[in-house]
């Protein structure tokens, strides 16, 4: 092998090496979770039926694992280096189904993907679940429009439409979950209340 072939080969080893500097890999997104609530209200008895919870309809960018905010009343941005740990609609399904179930407020509780046969599904419709940014702080929001369904006769039983806020300390990643989380708990505890207030006066 001549000296210029060596050199070529020395040059194009540099190169390679000098490469994975300029690429580095970058850091895998915290994957982010709604904490349960530190009290939730527990039923002496529960209603005699069993009640399937459907994942929420929603569209792009709500349908999708961003953590959302909203900076100004037409436009979404993606906060950098967190993700939800599935899709925001699947996030609330399972705080839902779990608060449900820990309340005591019916006798069983089921996803939809259950293969388990249900009397009830509440049917939900996602419209908001982001932080909003103002002159006097962060809010978070969480918009869901609900229905209890009679499965056999696909009657709606009770239509409810809320609207939960809360308050965070600022817009840093850990204050956005602690708002999240509350309003998320208020939410789940005024669905579960509405619901059972919903089949006794059905």
């Amino acid at each position: 092998m001549t000296k210029p072939s060596r050199s070529i080969f020395a040059l194009a080893g540099a190169l390679a090496l000098s490469a994975c500097t300029v690429f580095p890999i970058p850091e895998a997104p915290r994957l982010m979770e709604l904490a349960p609530p530190a009290e939730r209200e527990v039923f002496d008895t529960p209603r005699s039926a069993a009640l399937r919870v459907d994942t929420p309809l929603a569209s792009d960018p709500l349908d999708s694992t961003r953590v959302l905010i909203k900076p100004t009343p037409y436009e979404f941005q993606a906060l950098p280096g967190a993700r939800w740990r599935d899709s925001i609609p699947v996030v609330l399904r399972d705080y839902l189904i779990q608060e449900f179930r820990q309340s005591g407020g019916f006798t069983s509780v089921m996803t939809d993907t259950s293969p388990a046969t249900a009397g009830l599904t509440l049917v939900t419709e996602l419209t908001g679940f982001h932080a909003e940014t103002h002159a006097d702080g962060t809010t978070v929001v969480i918009h869901l429009h609900t229905e209890l369904m009679e499965n056999r006769s696909r009657k709606s039983l009770c239509v409810l439409d809320q609207r939960e806020e809360a308050l965070a300390a600022s817009a840093k990643l850990d204050d956005l979950m602690s708002a999240f989380s509350l309003a998320a708990s208020a939410l789940s505890t005024d669905i579960t209340r509405w619901s059972r207030d919903c089949l006794a006066d059905a």
